[in-house]
C-alpha cells in the first residue's frame, strides 16, 4: 500500500495567500463591475501585505472598472489591526459605506450592518431599495480565509482589540 500524505501536510500551507487574497478580489471585482453586488471587500490582510498586494490589486480594479479604497482600521489596535479594500463602482456606495464608519461602525466588529451595503440578499435593480436581503442558511462564510490567510486566533479581530483612545 502507498504511504498517504493527507494526514502529514498541511494544505493551508500549500496554498499562496497573495494569489488567494488576489483571486478572490477578481471574483468579488467581477461581480461588482457586472453589478450582481454594490460593494465587496477584499480579504482583511496585515499591514505588512499592503506592499505585496497594492500594485497588483489596483490593476485588477483598472482591469475591470472598478474603484478601491483602502481600509486602514485605526481603531483596531496595533498588534490586531487588518486592513481591507473596499471595492465599489458607484462612488455613492463607498458615500454609504463611509457613514456607516463614522457612525463607529466596523465590518470586523458589525459585519450585519454592512449586509445591505454588500449586497447580500439584493442586487442594484429597479425599486432594489425596498428590497430587504434575508439569507435561508446563517453560514461562516470566513472559514477558509481565516485558515489560509491567518495564524490561529487573529482571526475574528477580538472585540478586545478595539482601541477606545483617539490615537
Amino acid at each position: 500500500m502507498g504511504k498517504s500524505f493527507g494526514a502529514s501536510i498541511d494544505l493551508a500551507k500549500l496554498i499562496d495567500r497573495r494569489s488567494f487574497m488576489l483571486g478572490m478580489m477578481t471574483a468579488f471585482g467581477e461581480c461588482i463591475a457586472g453589478e450582481a453586488k454594490r460593494c465587496a471587500f477584499s480579504p482583511p490582510f496585515y499591514p505588512d501585505d499592503y506592499f505585496s498586494l497594492k500594485t497588483e490589486a489596483e490593476r485588477i480594479a483598472g482591469e475591470l472598472g472598478i474603484e478601491l479604497w483602502l481600509e486602514e482600521n485605526p481603531e483596531i489596535d496595533e498588534e490586531h489591526r487588518v486592513m481591507w479594500w473596499v471595492m465599489y463602482k458607484f462612488p455613492e456606495v463607498l458615500d454609504e459605506y463611509q457613514a456607516l464608519r463614522e457612525q463607529g461602525c466596523n465590518p470586523a466588529y458589525e459585519f450585519d450592518r454592512f449586509r445591505d451595503l454588500l449586497s447580500y440578499g439584493f442586487a442594484f435593480g429597479e425599486n432594489a431599495e425596498a428590497v430587504r436581503g434575508r439569507l435561508r442558511e446563517k453560514t461562516d462564510t470566513m472559514e477558509t480565509v481565516t485558515r489560509v490567510l491567518f495564524q490561529p486566533g487573529d482571526w475574528p479581530v477580538p472585540r478586545s482589540a478595539r482601541r477606545t483612545d483617539d490615537a
